[in-house]
């Protein structure tokens, strides 16, 4: 019995990179009410979700606020402030330029990925004709920037959704935005595998450099 499952154990392992996860992200605003959810399957029957299901902006200070619930069923806020915002970008961006030829191993991994779903729909009102035509034409542009570099760095499977409808009555702000991503495990897989040799190649430049 022990013989058995060790066998369907390492076939499963052995079959993991040619599997498929999907990833789908949905985002909802409207006013002040937002959520964020992100649902990842690996075949059928795996699936992990997550949800930040308040983001909102912060009137003490300049920053977002996000409300989940703790294990002792209590909501907790939490603020995320820009100066939060600008230490981890900051980390990020010195992280990033130890990992020679990054663009390449992202670029190739984007090769790989497919996208089955992309819709992008917008509601938009300042209380004035004039702005809020200029703001419609920038979302606009925004969106078929956004949709282009999609379309030229992934495979887009299906036709894309995307719309920016203008309010002139008065001061709204709704989006519904939702992307679903395919792509095999063996491939996010070696795209780390690639990352992490090239950050130590990186780190190991950058240490040769400073001891000169």
């Amino acid at each position: 019995m022990i013989f058995v499952i060790a066998i369907i154990l390492i076939a499963f392992f052995a079959l993991i990179p040619f599997l498929y996860v999907r990833i789908t992200i949905q985002f909802q605003h409207a006013q002040d009410n937002d959520q964020l959810t992100v649902d990842i399957r690996l075949l059928r029957f795996l699936r992990y979700r997550f949800t930040v299901p308040l983001i909102e902006i912060s009137k003490s200070e300049a920053g977002i606020v996000t409300e989940q619930k703790t294990n002792t069923g209590k909501d907790e806020k939490t603020t995320f402030t820009v100066t939060d915002a600008r230490e981890r970008l900051a980390q990020l961006g010195q992280w990033l330029n130890q990992i020679v030829h990054l663009h390449t191993i992202v670029k190739k991994f984007l090769q790989k990925v497919s996208v089955l779903q992309f819709q992008w729909h917008t509601q938009i009102g300042v209380g004035d004709a004039a702005k809020t035509g200029m703001i419609v034409g920038l979302g606009w542009s925004v969106k078929y920037y956004i949709l282009a570099m999609v379309s030229k760095y992934m495979n887009v499977c299906s036709a894309p959704s995307i719309s920016v409808v203008p309010f002139f009555q008065g001061a709204v702000s709704r989006t519904s935005f939702t992307c679903m991503i395919r792509f095999r495990i063996g491939y996010a897989i070696l795209a780390g595998l690639k990352v992490v040799k090239h950050w130590k190649k990186g780190t190991r430049v950058t240490n040769d450099v400073e001891s000169c």
